[in-house]
């Protein structure tokens, strides 16, 4: 449960050997390429198989087909011409079978429209020759906007008339005719409507009847070519899609490959680039560039004192692994820091069970994730399985099941437990018999509070470990989160339990002076005695050290408080629980237990593990960010991202 070491790599050989190199280290999945100084040696050439790869991208798209699942080791193109003439090819087949079919289906939609119109004229006998080439009157067919037919009332002196034929909401379907001399006029003002008008074609002499029987000839005749070239086109995707699959798969391979040229850096007829690897990858990573004829050179980084540019990769057993999650969501330690993911995975679900504490709802909420894990890639998932478990530890010790807390022992009617802590407590006046979990709330708080402050000297004690590391010893000894921080807290916290539980007389003068005015002096001092002990120059500033111990008293205090909403949460779900009860009406024993009682149950349990489980995760998030991870941890970590080529993406 670390930080996964890390080697640094420097590949180099012959350039025309870069390509093969950049294979190796793309094919091992584990090689992060690192940053460089940009070069006038660096590579800026242009991508010559960006082309052809946008072409076939494109035809594949059109066609269906993927780069999924083909083996593209038997395909032998390889230089950029090779997959420009190949793209060529299948470009021109594909451009001709396509235009075939956009051809027949534009002539298609054409004459369906025409028939369409064609069949508004049913009524009329006059051959269609005869009724678009009168003498004096011009004739108009085709479409109106619907809202723009009420307009036609202001222009009934203009000497046109518009016959309609059929209306739908969106158009009116129609004819008008104008005299000769007043046509361009009146074509201007239906154009202004909207007018859309459909010119018949030459063909159609005779009358409606007949020609929507020849029009019915053309498009019977027009949708069997139609199919004729859907079923060409189905052909050559049947004919072409694996080696095309395979074709795109390696040309992808080739262009992003080629891409990652601009990281090395070439001279003299050689090549070289640098980049970071797991230590546990370098057997497969060594082969694979001994497979390229390229020579390499590996070390080892050691996690002390390495540079922040070493990125990291977290290393955690199966249990604590999904809760890297909420480290990433805060930031990654740096190389040369720890890892805080198991100290995060325990204390997360330390917080949420008790304040979730129900066996059946903890068991529900386990099942939920394992099943949302089986379904689904949610981050989530995993993480509700050990909240559920520890959910239903501490429904245990509440003695509640689905709220009902009649079937396990809670923990305060176990006497032999609660008299103890009732003596021990003794000043706080603990009801020696609480009849329910309310009554026991003050030993809840006590507990969350108590929690609540070994957290903090917790984190107190991991910042002031990793300040030595740091060789920060100033930092260690004398910061409010350091050595004398931790002091005056500890000293605080014997002092007022001591008093208000058990009656000590705590705050003596020795106690106060060497405890707490000491430490807090010496925080006081801190830059001129880090900087003694460094060995540097001394930048002190009176307000400035004055502002930093009241500041780290307040946050001492508000930390220390935000733990009392822990036990908040317990006493807000067992309020919940109480009025999901009240309201299925069960508090009375002797009611009987009915299908309503039954559905109301479960429904508000539902409602209870929807709302708690939701308001308590965000909860303990925020305890773990603000008063854990404030006081030790910097997420400036720099992620490990090796490089990896897409081929199945479309």
């Amino acid at each position: 449960m670390a930080i996964e070491k890390m080697s640094l790599w420097s590949v180099e050989g012959l350039e025309e050997r870069l390509d093969s190199a950049l294979a190796a280290c793309c094919e091992s999945g584990a090689f992060e390429f690192s940053s460089h100084a940009k070069s006038k040696n660096a590579l800026t050439e242009q991508n010559p198989f960006r082309d052809a790869l946008s072409k076939l991208t494109d035809i594949s798209s059109n066609l269906g087909i993927t780069a999924k699942s083909y083996n593209s080791e038997e395909i032998n193109l390889e230089s950029p011409e090779d997959f420009s003439v190949y793209a060529e090819n299948i470009s021109k087949q594909y451009d001709e079978l396509s235009d075939a079919l956009e051809k027949t289906n534009s002539a298609l939609e054409e004459h369906k429209q025409t028939d369409a119109y064609v069949k508004h004229l049913m009524g009329l006998d006059v051959p269609f020759s005869e009724l678009f080439t009168m003498k004096y009157i011009k004739t108009r067919i085709g479409r109106l906007p619907a809202e723009n037919e009420a307009k036609l009332g202001y222009y009934t002196k203009k000497c046109f008339v518009f016959q309609p034929f059929e209306r739908n909401e969106e158009y009116v379907y129609g004819i008008y005719f104008v005299p000769k001399n007043l046509a361009e006029f009146s074509d201007e003002i239906m154009n202004a409507l909207g007018f859309e008008r459909t010119r018949l074609p030459d063909y159609l002499e005779d009358n409606a009847e007949n020609a929507d029987k020849k029009l019915a000839e053309v498009i019977a005749a027009e949708e069997k070519t139609k199919r004729k070239a859907e079923e060409d086109l189905a052909y050559f995707t049947y004919k072409i899609g694996s080696e095309l699959s395979a074709v795109l798969r390696k040309l992808k391979f080739k262009s992003e490959c080629f891409e990652l040229r601009r990281k090395a850096i070439v001279s003299g007829g050689r090549f070289s680039f640098s980049g970071y690897a797991p230590t546990h990858e370098s057997k497969k990573l060594s082969e694979l560039l001994e497979k390229a004829e390229v020579s390499y050179d590996e070390i080892p980084i050691e996690h002390k004192n390495a540079s922040e540019t070493v990125p990291v990769k977290l290393k955690n057993n199966r249990f604590v692994r999904p809760f890297e999650m909420f480290i990433k969501m805060y930031g990654l330690p740096c190389y040369s820091g720890f890892d805080p993911t198991p100290y995060v995975a325990f204390t997360y679900m330390l917080m949420f069970g008790i304040m979730f504490g129900d066996v059946g709802q903890g068991i529900v909420l386990s099942i939920l994730g394992l099943v949302l894990s089986k379904l689904t890639k949610n981050g989530l998932a995993p993480i509700m399985t050990r909240l559920g478990i520890f959910s239903a530890l501490f429904g245990c010790v509440y003695g509640s099941v689905f709220g009902i807390e009649t079937i396990i022992t809670p923990i305060y009617h176990r006497e032999n437990i609660w008299h103890g802590v009732c003596k021990l407590l003794s000043g706080l006046g603990i009801p020696e018999h609480p009849e329910n979990i309310f009554q026991a709330a003050m030993v809840i708080l006590i507990f969350t509070l108590i929690l609540g402050a070994v957290l903090i000297l917790i984190s107190i004690i991991f910042n002031i470990v990793k300040n030595f590391r740091a060789k920060k010893p100033g930092e260690a000894l004398f910061s409010i989160n350091g050595v004398s921080g931790a002091v005056i807290y500890a000293a605080l916290l014997m002092g007022v339990g001591g008093t208000f539980l058990f009656g000590l007389q705590m705050f003596s003068a020795p106690y106060v002076i060497i405890l707490i005015a000491l430490p807090a002096l010496l925080i006081f001092l801190k830059a001129p005695l880090s900087a003694l002990i460094e060995k540097r120059k001394v930048k002190f500033s009176v307000a400035e050290a004055f502002i930093d111990i009241l500041e780290g008293a307040i946050t001492f205090l508000s930390n220390t408080m935000s733990y009392l909403r822990i036990g908040g949460f317990v006493l807000s779900h067992a309020g919940f629980m109480l009025v999901v009860s009240q309201l299925a009406g069960t508090t009375n024993p002797d009611n009987p237990v009915t299908f309503a009682t039954v559905i109301t149950y479960i429904i508000g349990n539902i409602l209870v593990m929807g709302i708690e489980g939701l308001l308590s995760g965000i909860q303990v998030l925020r305890l773990e960010f603000y008063e854990v991870f404030s006081r030790f941890y910097d997420g400036n970590g720099k992620v490990f991202s090796p490089v990896t080529l897409d081929l199945n993406s479309d």
